[in-house]
């Protein structure tokens, strides 16, 4: 992982160390992609780096939240959130919820309404996360549905 990673950077301006443990759960929710549960990344934070406590990576995925590095998920009426990774301080996906996979796109043509919330509400807005739900074609073919 590189010094020059926008989530590193981040961390540092927000005047945290890079401890193990931030840097390996980085690391795995980095090479899923930002798609994963807690128990996803405590199981290989475990395999990776055993001494790396439980606690240890809530408090990161917690850390992380907070910062905008990453933002929880919820599908359908799971309590256990998925975590996506806000590239560029955003992130778009549309989740089957069916087979709860999910489809990435990068155009979410968002311009005008954030400089709208941000002039009507006063805030600067620094990333979103939008999320769109259905059933993709390879569900509606298999369980024929409309």
């Amino acid at each position: 992982m590189s010094e020059q990673s926008p989530y590193i950077q981040s961390l540092k301006r927000a005047g945290y160390r890079l401890t193990q443990a931030r840097l390996t759960v980085l690391h795995v929710l980095e090479a899923e992609h930002g798609h994963i549960t807690s128990a996803d990344v405590l199981a290989q934070v475990e395999r990776i780096n055993p001494a790396i406590g439980r606690a240890s990576v809530f408090r990161t995925l917690e850390l992380f939240t907070q910062l905008g590095i990453i933002r929880p998920t919820y599908i359908s009426s799971s309590m256990t959130p998925t975590y996506v990774l806000m590239r560029g301080g955003h992130h778009h996906h549309v989740i089957c919820t069916e087979c709860k996979r999910f489809f990435e796109f990068d155009d979410c043509d968002l311009e005008t309404l954030t400089g709208n919330l941000q002039a009507t509400l006063g805030v600067q807005i620094s990333g979103h996360l939008l999320e769109f739900y259905g059933v993709c074609a390879d569900c509606r073919v298999g369980g024929q549905q409309s």
